[in-house]
């Protein structure tokens, strides 16, 4: 692919586990990265805007003069307003980056998400079809989930006293932001070319191995137990609706990324 000099890049959710990684590649490989977030600035340093997809407070700031746009803000976890950030928030950046004559917007969605019953990935499915809409020259790359997240999944379903409960066979390919990162940045920094060949982790697992390698690090006194959910889309999980098994990209396990979180309790 193709790359050329970019003056500023702009990444949305760039406080997240992906857009911090993803500022940090720009910045090591030489280009200037623009953070958008709903918190206010850490520091004075850098080039930071506060806003909001949501009520497009702040955007127009945000874009003007970048040449592109890495867009990983989402919503995830606040199932309220997955059409407000995720759709109509993605149409409203949109518009501001055509106006402000942005060349360039990367998209980073999810792996599989097609015919699971997860509302969440109606939510991104949709953001992809405003992505198509040619509103700004876009590239959209498609993840499997990240070691951040099982992270995530796997304190949550610890919190019993002495028990973690887990569905055994729910299967992921779980894969690090860096990796990630490293991707979006070079697809940023190139041109534009829609659908982009998905991004896996290096293994697929189930996810009473992944629970193993966690508990023994984050919790070695819990005792793994089984949990079944009732639920069309936890029989699509562990079907492999969510696997790339074909694109094995990723370079770090999930225990590498155990052992650099917690390396104190390695």
């Amino acid at each position: 692919m193709k790359t050329r000099e970019i003056e500023d890049v702009l990444v949305t959710g760039g406080t997240g586990a992906l857009g911090r990684q993803v500022v940090k590649r720009l910045l090591d490989t030489g280009h200037r990265a623009r953070i958008l977030s709903r918190r206010p600035a850490e520091n004075k340093a850098g080039d930071w805007v506060q806003g909001d997809l949501v009520t497009g407070a702040g955007l127009e700031l945000a874009v003007k003069n970048v040449s592109a746009i890495v867009h990983a803000a989402s919503d995830p976890l606040s199932p309220r307003k997955y059409e407000a950030t995720d759709v109509l928030g993605t149409r409203r950046l949109l518009a501001m980056a055509r106006e402000a004559g942005v060349r360039h917007v990367v998209y980073i969605s999810i792996v599989g998400m097609e015919g699971v019953a997860y509302p969440y990935y109606r939510s991104k499915l949709a953001a992809e079809e405003v992505m198509r809409e040619n509103i700004v020259p876009w590239s959209i790359l498609r993840a499997t989930q990240f070691h951040t997240l099982m992270d995530i999944f796997l304190d949550g379903m610890s919190k019993l006293p002495r028990l973690a409960t887990v569905p055994f066979k729910w299967q992921f390919q779980p894969v690090d932001t860096t990796d990630v990162a490293a991707r979006l940045v070079e697809v940023v920094t190139g041109e534009p070319a829609g659908m982009l060949p998905d991004f896996g982790g290096p293994e697929v697992r189930d996810f009473k191995s992944l629970a193993t390698s966690w508990l023994k690090i984050r919790k070695p006194n819990k005792r793994l137990v089984n949990l079944w959910l009732p639920f069309k889309f936890s029989r699509q999980f562990a079907a492999g609706r969510l696997l790339t098994p074909e694109h094995r990209d990723g370079t770090v396990t999930f225990e590498q990324y155990l052992a650099r979180r917690y390396p104190t309790q390695t």
